[in-house]
C-alpha cells in the first residue's frame, strides 16, 4: 500500500514538473516564477553532474591505487625469485666439479659425497621432531608419503656422467627448496629418487605441483638432453617413524604409484584424492585397470592434469 502511495506522489510531482516546463517554455525567462524554476533546474543538473563525477573519480582513484599495489607486489616477488635463482646458481657452481675432471675422479667425488651423507645421517639424535622415536620403539603416524624419480636417469648417467651429475645437483636444489617451503621431511635420497613425508596431504600435493612447475620453467628453451623430467607419486597412510627412517605398507604403495605417473606428471592414491580434490584448482583423471605389484588391495589411482 505504501509503495502505491509513493508512486502516486511521484507521478503527481512529475506532472507538476511537466506543467512548469510547458508554462515556462512559452513565457519570458525574466518572469519570477520561470526564472526561479530554470535556475533550480540548472542547480539540480550541476549537482547531479558533480555527484556523478565524484563517484566516477573515486572509483578510478581506487583502481589506480590497487593497480600500483599489485605492481609493487609483483616487483617484490620478482626480486625475491631472482635472488633465489642467483643463490641456486651460486650453490650449483660451488658444488659442480670442473669440466676437465676425469671419470675416475668424478666417481670418487660422488662416492665421497654419499659416504659423507650417510655419516651425517648416522650422527642424528635418536629422536625426530615429532617426539621421542627410536629405532627400537618407532612411533606410528598418519602421513602423506611422496616419492620422486628422474626419468631416464640411469641411461643418462651411463652416457655422460659429468653432465648428468650437474643436472642431479640442480634437481636436488629444486626439490629440496619445495620440500622446505611446504613443511616436508626429507627421509632419504637414493641416487636420483627422493623419499619425503608430510603431515598434510594438501602440503604434499602442493609441493609436488610446485616441483613440477619449477622443472617446467627450468626446461623451457632447453635441448631435450638438458631437460630434467621427474615422476611423482603420493599416498596417504599410517607409517612407522623412527629417528632416521620411515617404514610401512604406505611407503610401499607410494613407491608403486610413482612409476605410474607420466614424465612431468603426478599420480595420487584415492586416499589423497579424497582429501585434496576440492582444495586445488587442477582437474583429475582416474586410471582404470591399475594393479600394484605385491599390493593385495590396491587403492584407486588418479593423475593430476597440470596442462
Amino acid at each position: 500500500m505504501k509503495s502505491f502511495e509513493f508512486l502516486q506522489q511521484y507521478w503527481e510531482q512529475l506532472g507538476k514538473l511537466l506543467t512548469y516546463i510547458q508554462y515556462c517554455a512559452g513565457q519570458d525567462v525574466q518572469t519570477p516564477v520561470c526564472r526561479d524554476f530554470w535556475l533550480g533546474s540548472v542547480y539540480a543538473a550541476v549537482g547531479v553532474g558533480l555527484l556523478i563525477a565524484f563517484i566516477i573519480g573515486k572509483r578510478i582513484l581506487r583502481e589506480q591505487l590497487e593497480f600500483r599495489r599489485n605492481r609493487k607486489k609483483l616487483q617484490a616477488q620478482k626480486l625475491i625469485e631472482e635472488e633465489a635463482a642467483r643463490e641456486r646458481a651460486q650453490r650449483s657452481a660451488e658444488a659442480v666439479p670442473a669440466v676437465d675432471v676425469s671419470q675416475q675422479e668424478l666417481a670418487a667425488s660422488i662416492k665421497q659425497a654419499m659416504l659423507k651423507a650417510r655419516a651425517q645421517e648416522a650422527t642424528l639424535p635418536a629422536r625426530d621432531r615429532a617426539g621421542k622415536k627410536t629405532d627400537a620403539a618407532p612411533g606410528r603416524e598418519l602421513s602423506a608419503i611422496m616419492m620422486t624419480d628422474i626419468v631416464g636417469y640411469s641411461g643418462s648417467m651411463e652416457r655422460d656422467e659429468q653432465r648428468t651429475y650437474r643436472m642431479l645437483l640442480e634437481h636436488n636444489n629444486i626439490v629440496r627448496a619445495a620440500v622446505v617451503k611446504f613443511r616436508g621431511r626429507e627421509v632419504k635420497t637414493i641416487g636420483d629418487a627422493f623419499f619425503v613425508v608430510f603431515r598434510s596431504a594438501a602440503d604434499a600435493v602442493d609441493c609436488a605441483i610446485s616441483v613440477q612447475r619449477s622443472f617446467m620453467e627450468f626446461n623451457a628453451n632447453k635441448e631435450d638432453a638438458d631437460k630434467i623430467m621427474i615422476r611423482v607419486g603420493i599416498h596417504l597412510g599410517e607409517v612407522m617413524i623412527t629417528a632416521n627412517d620411515v617404514f610401512g605398507d604406505g611407503v610401499n604403495i607410494a613407491a608403486r604409484i610413482e612409476p605410474l605417473a607420466e614424465p612431468g606428471g603426478i599420480c595420487l592414491s584415492g586416499e589423497v584424492y579424497s582429501v585434496v580434490r576440492k582444495k586445488i584448482e587442477y582437474k583429475f583423471e582416474q586410471l582404470e585397470g591399475v594393479k600394484l605389484k605385491n599390493i593385495a588391495i590396491a587403492p584407486d589411482i588418479y593423475r593430476i592434469i597440470l596442462t
